[in-house]
């Protein structure tokens, strides 16, 4: 009988998940954590004040948090020894799709409370709430980084992370002007045509207060969370099929 692991069915597909969780935790150490931990710290000095930027740190710092073993990886040429174990190319894709949602959340919780301590010192007169003061905000990140990870993941396990990072940048410069001309609140307002867009984060926030307004903030958390689970099970399927094809 053969005792290959099936996704989610016999002991062995959880030892080997367990496995592979355990030796990303041991890879990505201490010295590691400290030094990115630091660069995000010193730069949040510098970005607190501007919503968007100090925004986009956060996101950088869950990017880094997941992709800075894929990048170790990738510099000490050790991707075929990781891929020659006796583990399941699917199983190394839900390893890594597991520590992108918990490097998501761990930045979110880092990113509201980096600011919530720096805000009083930095910026006491601030009158309008920051995004990471809000339900609001808490979502925006949450939705942004979550699709940052849906899109890139899959380019990454089919193409490698330099090819695969190029794929991403590239595709992300077809679907922000994308984004910006279907959206309607894409511009400021003056309308199409006002010559300053509304940021980023704002445009994804403004549809997430749209949801809240309409469906409560316990509608709106559950209808993203399903979205989002949907989207995660997708590119989950995607990079599964595009790692078992790639060449290593």
């Amino acid at each position: 009988m053969s005792t290959r692991p099936t996704l989610g069915g016999t002991p062995g597909f959880w030892y080997m998940l367990g496995s592979m969780l355990r030796k990303e935790r041991i890879a990505f150490t201490p010295r590691d954590r400290f030094f990115v931990l630091g660069v995000f710290a010193l730069a949040s000095l510098q970005t607190l004040r501007v919503d968007e930027l100090f925004f986009f740190l956060g996101l950088a710092l869950g990017v880094a948090l997941f992709i800075y073993l894929p990048v170790i990886e990738w510099y000490q040429e050790t991707d075929p020894m990781l891929h020659s174990l006796p583990v399941r190319r699917d199983i190394v894709v839900l390893a890594r799709y597991l520590v992108a949602i918990v490097a998501g959340g761990g930045a979110g919780i880092i990113w509201s409370a980096t600011g919530h301590l720096l805000l009083p010192i930095l910026a006491a007169g601030r009158e309008t709430p920051s995004l990471f003061m809000t339900f609001e905000g808490g979502l925006t990140f949450l939705l942004a980084f979550a699709l940052v990870a849906i899109l890139f993941l899959p380019m990454y396990f089919g193409w490698g992370l330099v090819r695969g990072g190029l794929a991403f940048l590239g595709s992300c410069g077809v679907l922000f002007p994308l984004a910006y001309a279907t959206a309607g609140l894409g511009w400021g307002p003056g309308g199409v045509g006002s010559p300053s867009l509304i940021p980023p984060s704002r445009l994804i926030s403004a549809r997430v207060g749209a949801l809240i307004a309409g469906l409560g903030s316990a509608g709106a958390l559950t209808v993203i969370l399903l979205g989002l689970a949907g989207g995660f099970w997708i590119s989950i399927m995607l990079s599964q099929t595009l790692f078992r094809k790639r060449e290593l």
